[in-house]
């Protein structure tokens, strides 16, 4: 429980809030995601869902006055950005790392262990965004993002895919957080990270792996109503450049 914790807290520096609005003083419904940003030698960038991307520009063809901001930090995707895959929905764009502390944001470091190592069936993972359903602002210019977090167990791996499960029944809440409720609405957790916990010669070891792309949607029947999916996009499509390696054809045997 004592690790699980300490973990928690390391995915709430790592996870950030993707979110946009009209304006500084704009204080009505903010719509937004999660990403986070990986460094490595020459850049740094945000990786995010392309239908995070997709769904912001959209709101900026209709109203040229919606900003975008990771945290406290104003960004600008649509002149930074690098990469985009419908395929799959991974999209990443440009930081300057000067931005970093506003933002709040600590880096994963890929300028040594790239591309991600391997995921089993059985490992270990912990993920973490921030709910649509909770942010809210606090006051003229500031607002709260309330964070979901998992540690889940991964469930099947495919070339393209992870997936893990949320079961209520084996599942554990951090102190003082109470469990969701089956089918619970996941909207504003897309983009966020996934992290392979691996013990490497008795030190446990953190490595990103993929990013959220698609939560529950409380419609499962019969065998599969017990517990929730979670569906990772695995992130060695992303080269050092922050360019998509697309995928030659559809899914891969493992």
């Amino acid at each position: 429980m004592k690790a699980a914790a300490v973990v928690s807290e390391y995915m709430l520096k790592l996870a950030r809030p993707l979110f946009w609005h009209i304006g500084a003083m704009y204080d009505g419904p903010l719509r937004g995601a999660t990403t986070f940003i990986l460094r490595f030698e020459k850049r740094h960038f945000a990786v995010t869902a392309d239908h995070v991307l997709a769904q912001y520009f959209d709101a900026r063809r209709s109203d040229a006055r919606t900003i975008c901001q990771i945290g406290e930090c104003q960004v600008w995707p649509e002149t930074t950005l690098i990469g985009r895959s419908a395929k799959l929905d991974i999209a990443t764009f440009e930081i300057d790392p000067v931005q970093l502390r506003a933002m709040g944001a600590e880096p994963f470091d890929c300028r040594k262990d790239w591309p991600p190592i391997n995921v089993e069936d059985g490992d270990s993972l912990s993920l973490a965004g921030y709910l649509d359903s909770r942010r809210r602002v606090i006051r003229r210019g500031h607002r709260e993002h309330e964070a979901w977090g998992a540690h889940g167990i991964v469930d099947a791996v495919s070339d393209r895919e992870i997936i893990t499960i949320y079961d209520p029944a084996k599942a554990f809440a951090a102190d003082g957080v109470a469990m969701p409720p089956l089918g619970f609405n996941m909207s504003g957790c897309s983009g966020g990270p996934a992290i392979l916990l691996k013990d490497v010669n008795g030190l446990l070891r953190t490595f990103p792996v993929g990013l959220i792309f698609k939560g529950s949607n409380g419609k499962a029947e019969g065998a599969f109503a017990d517990f929730d999916r979670i569906h990772v996009r695995k992130l060695h499509f992303i080269q050092p450049d922050g360019k998509l390696a697309e995928p030659d054809s559809g899914w891969l045997p493992r």
